[in-house]
């Protein structure tokens, strides 16, 4: 029973604030955005650390994805193929060189298969990051590996421009090769979508005269190398629609389209081949993430990031747009949550950090991001919402502590169950789903139940929903029950946090158990599991915390049924109970 919400993340994070000259914003938080990062994997930029130790590689990429939810993103975009390499198993290109130092060796895992795994596990979103007609960064030429390099297979599909080697899109051979690469992903791998970078040429010019007289048809060049790309991308649609209808495909094209009055600089549709607004207009593509990688203002020469914003929704074909913001320039990490607010105000439909390592001491984005939210449906893949939840059932456990359980939903038209649980809490009824103060807990379709911890109780009664989302991030109708507390609203008044361990549930314990305890002062806090002999078994907590109520889980799918202890140290306080197994 794998829970999707911070309350069972025992081990607290703690982020430096960068934003704190930022006040709270006046923008509402929207109920339904994309918060995304791009995890960069060439030459290890983000991921992996410099260690060839696959337990160290596995740790690390473990801590980004519970960074990264405890901060509420919601999204990740993980650089599969940076140099027509492979930071997974493939049947076409070598395994990565960063994680072994040898380019082509087995690393002996899966990074693909482990992230999906940890972000699926946290309701988060998996999009592969695939670089697509880049081949390499300059230096030698690739050394020899089990596949071999496309750039010794294949020289003649690939021209060296201004230091780096890229395939030549104009080859029908080409296209071909990287659609099979694509596409074995989608077979193999239980991803959420896939993102195509450098779907475009190089800004230099491609020596590519000889494939042009061979196949521009009638065509002009700049034609031509914009459909080359466009002949990619629709038959990528094509072959994915048969196999995996509902995965997200998408683009991060170059910032600027075209030149406007507002906004100038390297044109992507005519200087890059990109005619990113025509993958949306024939719907090969289900959303962008364009790089719009600069400031508000123009002082610095650059292009006006809210100008250029406000170009691309204008021409979104009521696609989906998320905002790259380039957090790797210092004047552009220091307005993030400005150009968070700005896209939000424009109706954006979401932004995406580049990248990991540049806030991954500031992912509290200024309070932006301090609610939960769903990812905003793709009403055109999938509008048919799932049925609500039935029987929904609130318990107080103890003081400020609530069991919220529900039966999932019958199946809907389409055939689709739940894939999350939204839960909602709200001293008002009807609980407003829309407002993003209310949601609690977003909660992995396999689990039933969400544990609430309320810490300074405001209302007599609360109002808990519970509602149904498919795999298309369709809500249903929320199921809503309440709880009345009146002795517990009287208290809370003058009610000051103290040592406490509370009684564990369920009791008797199946495959997991709460422990509910509290403290009263910030300090280094233990929750151990004996067994019966007194010895320790499982470390629960070990962190240190500041004052609160909180709730311990720990999975005991693999204990012996019978009779255990679960002690807290905090300081000088220390207290033992004891609790059954009954699995």
């Amino acid at each position: 029973m794998r829970r999707c919400f911070s309350l069972f993340v025992v081990v607290l994070l703690f982020q430096t604030a960068s934003y704190s000259q930022f006040s709270q914003s006046q923008i509402p938080i929207p109920r339904r955005e994309v918060r995304a990062v791009w995890i960069a994997t060439v030459m290890g930029l983000d991921w992996p650390p410099k260690s060839y130790d696959p337990i160290e590689q596995q740790r690390s990429l473990r801590e980004i994805v519970a960074k990264l939810k405890a901060a509420n993103f919601n999204t990740i975009f993980f650089q599969v193929r940076g140099r027509a390499d492979a930071m997974y198993r493939s049947q076409y290109e070598p395994w990565s060189q960063q994680l072994t130092g040898t380019l082509g060796q087995d690393p002996g895992w899966d990074p693909l298969e482990l992230i999906i795994q940890e972000a699926h596990a946290q309701c988060m979103e998996i999009h592969v990051w695939f670089n697509t007609f880049l081949v390499k960064s300059g230096g030698p030429l690739p050394a020899n590996s089990k596949p071999q390099h496309i750039l010794l297979t294949h020289p003649e599909w690939i021209h060296q421009v201004n230091g780096e080697w890229w395939f030549d899109p104009g080859i029908p051979d080409v296209r071909i090769y990287n659609l099979k690469v694509a596409m074995d992903i989608v077979r193999h791998y239980d991803i959420d979508g896939i993102q195509f970078d450098y779907i475009r040429y190089p800004g230099k010019p491609l020596p590519d005269d000889a494939t042009y007289r061979k196949y521009k048809q009638s065509l002009s060049r700049d034609d031509w190398r914009r459909e080359n790309i466009n002949k990619f991308a629709r038959a990528f649609h094509d072959s994915t629609v048969s196999v995996k209808p509902f995965l997200k495909i998408g683009a991060t094209p170059i910032g600027i389209y075209t030149n406007t009055n507002f906004a100038k600089g390297q044109q992507s549709y005519s200087e890059l081949y990109q005619d990113s607004r025509k993958w949306l207009r024939e719907g090969m593509m289900d959303y962008l993430a364009p790089q719009v990688y600069w400031t508000l203002g123009t002082s610095r020469g650059d292009p006006d990031f809210a100008a250029v914003v406000r170009d691309w929704s204008k021409n979104s074909y009521h696609r989906h747009l998320y905002i790259g913001i380039g957090a790797y320039k210092p004047e552009v990490l220091n307005q993030v949550p400005q150009l968070i607010d700005t896209a939000r105000s424009i109706g954006i439909d979401g932004t995406s950090i580049f990248r990991y390592d540049n806030i991954s001491d500031a992912l509290d984005i200024g309070g932006r991001f301090r609610t939960l939210t769903n990812i905003p449906p793709m009403t055109w893949k999938d509008s048919i919402p799932p049925k609500s939840p039935m029987n929904v059932q609130v318990q107080n456990i103890t003081d400020g502590i609530f069991s919220v359980r529900w039966e999932p939903p019958y199946s809907a038209s389409d055939g689709d169950g739940a894939k999350y649980f939204d839960v909602y809490r709200s001293h008002i009824q009807p609980v407003d789903i829309n407002n993003s103060e209310n949601l609690i807990g977003i909660i992995s379709g396999s689990t039933h139940q969400f544990i609430d911890t309320i810490s300074r109780v405001t209302s007599a009664k609360y109002y808990y929903a519970v509602s149904a989302l498919d795999k298309c991030n369709n809500e249903s109708t929320p199921a809503v029950e309440s709880v009345v507390i009146p002795e517990i609203a009287l208290l809370a008044k003058t009610y000051t946090f103290d040592f406490k361990l509370g009684l564990n549930y369920p009791n008797p314990a199946e495959s997991v158990v709460f422990m509910p305890y509290e403290i009263k002062e910030m300090m280094p806090v233990f929750l151990k599991i004996l067994d019966k002999k007194n010895q320790e078994i499982m470390t629960v907590v070990d962190a240190v915390q500041a004052p609160g109520r909180y709730i311990a889980a720990a999975d005991i799918s693999k204990f012996e049924n019978g009779t255990y202890w679960y002690l807290i140290v905090a300081g000088n306080f220390s207290e033992k109970k004891m609790f059954r197994v009954d699995n």
